[in-house]
């Protein structure tokens, strides 16, 4: 009797331990490898013009496809302490288990806690699970609910390639949030059926070396979506920083620090330093002084398979601290250095069909792209431009 009653209970385990919300990623299959292919170019016959711009976005973008199967597992990551976050996780995840049941809700362990008595069907990566390895595992595809940071946040969840993002703007203003997430249903139907375009965004990879050149001892792979830059932080005197391209000194910059960009990350930290706004295609490095000494030391845009050193000057009269993505990454005393070349995994991000309206679309209503500041209440182009003379006077007339 009593040996029956032990069976009984080892088989209501599972089941009890799911209803208490408790249901981990360590018995899901590994997830499905997702095929990309190019985008077919769009011809004068589709498109009405050989040289349209969609043509070019064709020839970049990606096509995403599940070859003999669907995706298995969705990482869903949102915003802390934000109920409308709270609201459409609650929403996405109850229609996904309508929709398409046969595939797994993964959260991250705290927001797991969080909705564990408002969703008794989500799992999550267990205590005694190394996190980034499992996500790696499982993962088919992330979808984010919040603002640029949380996009961020996501690409530190991985050591190396990161599952394709679909990004949902929660009403705030973002280079990397291309979907309203009221248009969820569509958007995941889209990506889950294979019918998705995908935006390959430039990585880059860095590494710290000691003042005797020796690697850090961590040797894993760190990545950068937006930017690295080595900043005089709270010290009061400006820093001295040598920078190396390809193993020759390019220059030795004295100032707060020095930035080096994506192509992303051009229109974040690297922006207000006064660097150039870049399309996500040109696949390229950036360099902009931040406050320098010196009034000719320009940004500089550089190729993508550039290796860029920074190093603290050994005579340099302050340390410095290296950030990555707003992240402190440690102090940096005279004579050690980051260095940064292009990483070998790109950002998927799931994005609009047509990417040159969207990129327009984004610097003009998000950076009020050459608006005038006279009249800003006014449209930037046609005849409510002010710069428009109807009167046929100045340079509209010409």
């Amino acid at each position: 009797m009593l040996a029956a009653v032990r069976g009984l209970r080892a088989g209501l385990r599972p089941q009890l331990g799911r209803a208490r919300g408790i249901a981990t990623t360590a018995e899901l299959a590994t997830k499905t490898q997702p095929r990309l292919t190019r985008r077919t170019r769009l011809g004068a016959a589709d498109t009405g013009s050989a040289d349209s711009a969609d043509s070019f976005d064709g020839d970049h973008q990606l096509t995403l496809e599940w070859p003999g199967a669907t995706p298995k597992t969705v990482l869903i990551v949102k915003k802390d302490n934000d109920k409308r976050a709270d609201s459409a996780l609650v929403s996405i995840c109850r229609w996904m288990r309508r929709q398409y049941p046969q595939i797994n809700v993964v959260l991250e362990p705290a927001v797991f806690a969080q909705m564990r008595g408002t969703l008794d069907f989500v799992r999550t990566v267990a205590a005694s699970q190394a996190g980034r390895a499992e996500y790696a595992r499982v993962v088919d595809f992330v979808v984010t609910l919040g603002g640029d940071g949380t996009f961020l946040h996501v690409a530190s969840l991985f050591d190396e390639e990161v599952p394709p993002v679909v990004p949902f703007s929660m009403g705030t203003l973002g280079f990397l949030l291309p979907f309203d997430v009221a248009d969820f249903p569509a958007r995941l139907q889209s990506i889950i059926e294979g019918a998705s375009t995908v935006l390959p965004r430039t990585r880059l990879a860095y590494s710290r070396r000691s003042a005797d050149g020796s690697s850090s001892a961590d040797t894993r792979l760190r990545h950068i979506t937006n930017e690295a830059s080595i900043h005089r932080g709270t010290y009061p005197h400006l820093t001295t920083i040598e920078c190396f391209l390809n193993g020759h000194l390019l220059t030795t910059s004295v100032g707060d620090g020095i930035i080096v960009a994506t192509p992303t990350g051009s229109t974040a930290y690297a922006l207000s330093a006064g660097g150039p706004i870049v399309h996500p295609l040109v696949s390229s490095m950036l360099v902009a002084p931040v406050c320098p000494r010196s009034l000719s030391f320009r940004p500089l845009m550089l190729p993508p398979d550039a290796v860029v050193r920074l190093q603290v000057h050994r005579l340099s009269r302050g340390r410095a601290a290296a950030f990555v993505d707003g992240r402190d990454c440690g102090e940096l005393r005279q004579g050690e250095c980051i260095e940064i070349r292009r990483s070998p995994f790109p950002l998927l991000c799931v994005n609009r069909e047509n990417l040159a309206a969207g990129w327009a679309h984004d610097i003009n209503q998000l950076l009020q792209f050459n608006r005038s500041f006279a009249h800003p209440h006014e449209a930037p182009f046609g005849e409510a431009d002010p710069d428009f003379n109807t009167t046929g006077s100045g340079s509209a007339g010409s």
